[in-house]
C-alpha cells in the first residue's frame, strides 16, 4: 500500500516536471507530503504489529490458562468419582450388615431365653444402635423402637446405652404417645444420672408432662434442669417454658 502510494506521487511529480507546470517550491512540497504520508503509514503499520502482537500474547495466555483449569477440573472430577465410587460400595456393605443385625435379634427374640443369649455372641452393640438409629432419622418409630429396646435388654451397660434410652423416648414422643415417652425420659435420670443425655432427658420429660396437661409436674423438672445444668441449651429453653406456663 505504501509502495503504491509513494509510487503515485513520484509519478505525478514526474508529469509535472515534463509539462513544465512545476516549480521548484511544488516538487519540494510533494516530497515534503510524500515523506509525511510514508512516516504516517509506517507508524500506522507499527502500531498495528503491536496490536497484533499483544492479540497473540493474550490469546495464548488465555489458552494455557483454560487448559490449566480444565486439567484442574479434571483432576477434581476424578477424585469425587472416586469418593462416590467407594460410597457406592460402602452402602450395600452397610445395609447388609444392618439387615444382618435385625435378623440376628429377631430370630434371638423368638427362640427363648436361651437361645437369646447365645445370640448375643453374634450381635455387635454398634451395629445394633446403628441400626435403631437409622430407623429413627427414617421416621420408622416402630422398628427403632425395636432396636432400641433390644439393645437395652442385651447391653444396657454400655457406653451408648444411656443414648439409647433417650432415643427411646424420642421414638415415643414423635409417636405422639406422651405417656410413654415420659416413662422412657424417666429411665434417663433412674438408671443412668451420670450420662450426658439427662438435661436433654429433663427438658423433653417436661414437654411430655405440659403435652399430658400436668404442668405442675412439668414446671418441676423444668426447674431441676435449670438449677443443676445452667450452662446448657436445655436450660434456657426451660426458662422461656416456665415463663409462658407461669404468665
Amino acid at each position: 500500500m505504501v509502495t503504491k502510494i509513494k509510487a503515485g506521487l513520484i509519478f505525478l511529480t514526474f508529469l509535472l516536471l515534463l509539462s513544465g507546470c512545476a516549480t521548484r517550491w511544488q516538487v519540494d512540497g510533494l516530497k515534503k507530503e510524500l515523506e509525511q504520508s510514508h512516516q504516517r503509514s509506517e507508524d500506522r503499520i507499527a502500531q498495528l504489529d503491536s496490536l497484533l502482537r499483544e492479540q497473540i500474547e493474550l490469546t495464548n495466555r488465555l489458552r494455557a490458562d483454560l487448559s490449566s483449569t480444565l486439567g484442574g477440573m479434571d483432576e477434581r472430577i476424578g477424585v469425587v468419582e472416586n469418593k462416590l465410587e467407594d460410597m457406592g460400595h460402602r452402602f450395600p456393605e452397610l445395609s447388609q450388615k444392618i439387615d444382618l443385625v435385625k435378623q440376628q435379634v429377631s430370630k434371638s427374640d423368638t427362640t427363648g431365653i436361651s437361645d437369646s443369649t447365645k445370640g448375643l455372641i453374634n450381635v455387635d452393640p454398634k451395629q445394633l444402635y446403628d441400626a435403631a438409629y437409622l430407623d429413627l432419622t427414617k421416621g420408622k418409630y416402630d422398628l427403632a423402637i425395636t432396636g432400641f429396646s433390644n439393645y437395652l435388654k442385651y447391653f444396657p451397660e454400655t457406653e451408648q446405652a444411656d443414648n439409647a434410652q433417650y432415643w427411646l423416648g424420642e421414638c415415643y414422643y414423635a409417636k405422639k404417645n406422651y405417656t410413654k415417652a415420659a416413662v422412657e425420659f424417666h429411665k434417663v435420670l433412674e438408671n443412668y444420672a451420670t450420662g450426658d443425655k439427662v438435661p436433654s432427658a429433663l427438658y423433653k420429660l417436661g414437654l411430655s408432662l405440659l403435652e399430658l396437661k400436668s404442668v405442675g409436674q412439668a414446671n418441676k423438672y423444668f426447674q431441676e434442669l435449670i438449677d443443676n445444668y445452667p450452662t446448657t441449651q436445655e436450660a434456657k429453653l426451660a426458662k422461656e417454658k416456665l415463663k409462658k406456663t407461669k404468665s
